[in-house]
């Protein structure tokens, strides 16, 4: 998380909600619980320093933040290495749907080494910042980049599973696998091409002088230093979040109603298949009791058994030709197995778009309310919406990359074919590395 427009460097256009301000509040936020009073003391030689905000905040807050981020970055590698392993070992693992789901891995990845342990230097020290102008850039745009990249990922996928259920004869098209490998390189180069607007307005900003000269370089952040395209911010949470957001609910809910007409016909289908047997039952017990060459059998029996109708039976029916019968189960079987594997798919990739939808609006939410929600340069915004803004900075920031570690998960727990394939693509290679560095210690 970065910070949009710094205060000291845009004037009027300023974020209300800069540095010191969160680190002020959260301060406020952590005395006010407990009681205790923890604003700092102002003198002549700190009155600079205080007005920046404490270099971090109070380890009780410091201390969880880093542990929960140390946990997401180690689960999140693993889960992504493991998604990709598993995918490229298993052929029959190469699938429209899984390619879409590699990618999304890579995109993953890349925010979790671009974006997280930048973050928890952060933590530890908001300023100065001491990684440089071009590294500053390059953090925001991996993490544009990833981002762009992650939602169109999903957004692809969506409409790939729409056309396969609901328009099954164009599927072929779309659902290809070199079909698939182009739409996903065209994610990637436009997640990129998109990317760049936003990465040119970040760069290390600096307190400055009225006439412009730099105060001191110790006062240094890695935040939006020009404005390139105005309301770019705002723009881009359209683009990639609420857009794409209301196409997927969309066809997801296009979706289920094909599968609940589905369910619908598969269920008539196995009704009338009954019906049909039934048919043929009864039509074979009249052909046998009418039949001229059962007829004395009958009559015989019938007079064998007159004066005891519990030894009485008629005789069994011919034996139907099993063929149409045979062919109707069949058809019936195949066509629930795929409603079931459909759904099955359909559940997973809806799991992982709610996932993707509450790991990223408090992300987008606190873009637009830095740009909304505060004051001017003359007007402030209360202490009530800056302690708010404070909470939604770091909620925003676990679940942003929290996102990257919950795909894995759900597609462990959801599917049992990612679950066989990773104990035959990604436990072996576990195993194999294992051995190898036994043999080397020995």
């Amino acid at each position: 998380m970065y910070i949009l427009y710094d205060s000291v460097v845009s004037g009027a256009d300023s974020d209300p909600y800069s540095s010191d301000m969160i680190g002020n509040a959260t301060s406020q936020l952590i005395s006010a619980l407990n009681g205790t009073d923890m604003t700092p003391s102002v003198t002549p030689e700190t009155v600079e320093a205080s007005n920046w905000g404490p270099k971090r905040d109070p380890l009780i807050v410091v201390v969880p933040i880093t542990i929960v981020y140390a946990l997401i970055f180690l689960l999140g590698i693993v889960g992504n290495v493991s998604t990709c392993i598993v995918i490229a070992r298993n052929k029959h693992m190469h699938t429209a749907t899984n390619y879409y789901l590699f990618s999304l891995a890579v995109s993953d990845m890349l925010l979790l080494v671009s974006g997280l342990p930048p973050e928890m230097y952060y933590h530890w020290s908001r300023y100065p910042y001491v990684f440089g102008e071009a590294f500053c850039m390059i953090q925001g745009f991996a993490a544009e980049t990833s981002a762009n990249a992650t939602v169109l990922t999903i957004t692809a996928f969506t409409v790939e599973r729409y056309v396969a259920i609901c328009h099954p004869f164009q599927s072929h098209t779309v659902s290809k696998l070199s079909r698939a490998v182009k739409f996903i390189v065209g994610i990637w180069v436009l997640a990129l091409c998109l990317a760049v607007p936003q990465a040119i307005q970040f760069g290390v900003v600096y307190e400055r002088r009225p006439d412009g000269t730099i105060l001191d370089e110790e006062h240094a952040v890695c935040a939006v230093k020009r404005i390139v395209i105005p309301h770019s911010f705002e723009i881009s949470s359209f683009v990639f979040f609420l857009a794409p957001m209301t196409l997927i609910t969309v066809l997801y809910v296009l979706i289920g109603l094909q599968l609940h007409r589905s369910s619908i016909l598969a269920r008539r289908d196995k009704g009338s298949v009954r019906l049909k047997n039934q048919v043929h039952h009864k039509k074979g017990l009249h052909a046998a009791s009418s039949s001229p060459k059962n007829r004395p059998a009958v009559a015989m029996a019938t007079s064998q058994t007159a004066g005891d109708p519990t030894t009485h039976h008629p005789p069994p029916p011919p034996p139907q030709p099993p063929h149409e019968e045979e062919e109707d189960g069949r058809k019936n079987f195949a066509r629930n197995a795929q409603a079931k594997a459909a759904k099955h798919v359909v559940k997973m990739l809806v799991a992982v778009v709610v996932t993707f939808f509450i790991c990223w609006a408090p992300f987008h939410a606190q873009r637009l309310l830095a740009v909304y929600g505060g004051g001017d340069a003359e007007r402030r915004p209360s202490p009530v919406m800056i302690i708010v803004y404070s909470i939604l900075t770091y909620t925003s920031g676990i679940l942003y990359y929290l996102s990257t570690t919950v795909n894995p998960v759900l597609y462990h727990i959801m599917s049992n074919k990612f679950r066989e394939a990773f104990k035959v693509g990604a436990v072996p290679l576990i195993d194999t590395a294992a051995v190898s560095a036994m043999t080397i210690n020995c």
